[in-house]
């Protein structure tokens, strides 16, 4: 998934091959992250995950194991989300599901939920958000 412009406002659409792996780039140089490709599948078998178009070709990918503080509570509340990214620059992105922009660096981040952020003792850890750049011709 990557971020889109609609009607009603940023949301989620499918992504190409190819802005999967820049959007996994981009988490891996804004937030030290270290997602890798480990493999490419191709299948004419019925997906099982819900929207997604039958047959294709399925990218794998891994990501370090983020420990969480508290194992039973591992994720930050959404004040703490969104004072880790007003603290990097980000701000609020209206009409957006959960997202972010970072006007200078060109960066627009959606499905900044809690889902998807981990408590560690290094601190709060983002993994799978949906990250695009935008230049002067798009977004």
């Amino acid at each position: 998934m990557v971020p889109e412009w609609s009607p009603d406002g940023w949301r989620p659409t499918y992504a190409t091959p190819l802005e999967y792996l820049t959007r996994f780039s981009m988490q891996n140089a804004l937030f030290d992250d270290d997602v890798r490709l480990e493999g490419v599948l191709v299948t004419g078998e019925e997906s099982r995950l819900e929207g997604s178009i039958t047959g294709g070709v399925s990218l794998v990918v891994s990501q370090k194991w983020l420990a969480p503080v508290a194992a039973n509570d591992p994720h930050p509340t959404v004040e703490e989300i969104e004072q880790y990214f007003e603290k990097r620059g980000y701000e609020p992105l209206p009409d957006s599901f959960f997202g972010w922009f970072h006007e200078p660096f060109g960066i627009l981040i959606l499905d900044a939920k809690p889902d998807n952020f981990v408590k560690t003792p290094a601190g709060i850890l983002p993994f799978d958000l949906l990250i695009v750049r935008c230049g002067a011709d798009s977004c």
